[in-house]
C-alpha cells in the first residue's frame, strides 16, 4: 500500500532498535539524558520519523525495499553572528525552520534565532517533519532583538 510506504509511526520496538544512523552518538546521548528539543519540546525518540533514506550505503543498511526507513536529525544550533546565544542542541526541523524564516523574511545571513525564540514561532508534530512557522511572530522577535 502506497500510504504505508510514505507514513509510518515507529513502534516501541522500532524505537528500541533504532541506532540513530548518522546522528548515532548524539541520539544515544539525548535518549539517555531524556533530552528534549528546547524549541519544539519533542523528545529524541519523538524526532524519529519514516522517510526516504539518502545515500547508497545508508539506504542499503537502513532502507526497506522502497528505500524508506527511520531517520533522525539533531544539530548543534549556533549564532551566525553577534554572539547572541551559546551553541545549543536542537532538532533538525527547528534548525530548518530558523533558516526558512530568515529566507522568507529576508533577514540578514548573520542573524540567527535562539532556541527559545524559535519555540515562540515554530510548531512541529512528533514523528513528523510537518512544521508550522508563524512568520509574523518571527518578524516581531527579529525587530525586538536587532
Amino acid at each position: 500500500m502506497k500510504s504505508q510506504k510514505y507514513s509510518k509511526i515507529p513502534t516501541q520496538e522500532d524505537l528500541q532498535n533504532f541506532s540513530g544512523m548518522h546522528c548515532a552518538r548524539l541520539y544515544r546521548g539525548a535518549v539517555e539524558s531524556r533530552w528534549k528539543c528546547p524549541s519544539s519540546g519533542r523528545t529524541a525518540q519523538q524526532l524519529v520519523r519514516w522517510t526516504e533514506i539518502k545515500g547508497p550505503s545508508f539506504r542499503a543498511r537502513f532502507g526497506d525495499e522502497h528505500g524508506m526507513g527511520f531517520s533522525v536529525s539533531l544539530t548543534r544550533h549556533h549564532c551566525h553572528g553577534h554572539g547572541r546565544f551559546l551553541e545549543t542542541l536542537i532538532c533538525g526541523d527547528c534548525n530548518s525552520a530558523d533558516g526558512a524564516a530568515k529566507r522568507k523574511l529576508k533577514l540578514p545571513k548573520d542573524w540567527s534565532f535562539s532556541a527559545e525564540e524559535i519555540r515562540q514561532f515554530v510548531s512541529v508534530k512528533p514523528y513528523s517533519g510537518a512544521t508550522y512557522i508563524d512568520y509574523e511572530t518571527a518578524m516581531s522577535i527579529y525587530r525586538l532583538n536587532s
